[in-house]
């Protein structure tokens, strides 16, 4: 396995420790599905690209990007989904999940895992804090 895809399956294991699956399920070999949050808070829908030829992209809501320094991050506007008709204009894994279909998101690029912990742990503190 090649070192890319060795910390995949760690940012993989770190995020289902984190939360839980999304009701719409993951994609086995494209995408995975998350609700993380802290009991009785702001549940936050999160999307992880495990694919072998992207990124580790982990994206969520925007809002979550004001508060995560030093993780490279690119704001997605939702106002430039649909603009082909017929095309979604995202992965086809976000297009299932209410909160983040149709919202403004976060795309994050974690390079470590620090990366990963510290995007997990600010939507945590951000679900307590909701």
């Amino acid at each position: 396995m090649s070192n890319d895809m060795q910390f995949k399956k760690q940012v993989e294991k770190l995020l289902d420790q984190a939360g839980r699956e999304h009701a719409s399920k993951h994609q086995p070999s494209k995408a995975n599905r998350y609700v993380i949050g802290v009991t009785g808070g702001f549940p936050f829908q999160v999307m992880y690209e495990k694919g072998a030829k992207t990124p580790p992209n982990i994206w969520c809501l925007a809002n979550v990007a004001d508060h995560v320094t030093g993780v490279e991050c690119e704001i997605d506007r939702a106002d430039r989904l649909r603009q082909v008709p017929g095309q979604y204009g995202r992965h086809s894994a976000l297009e299932q999940m209410s909160q983040l279909a149709n919202a403004d998101l976060a795309k994050f690029v974690p390079k470590t895992l620090t990366d990963v912990r510290a995007i997990i742990d600010t939507i945590k503190a951000l679900s307590e804090n909701s």
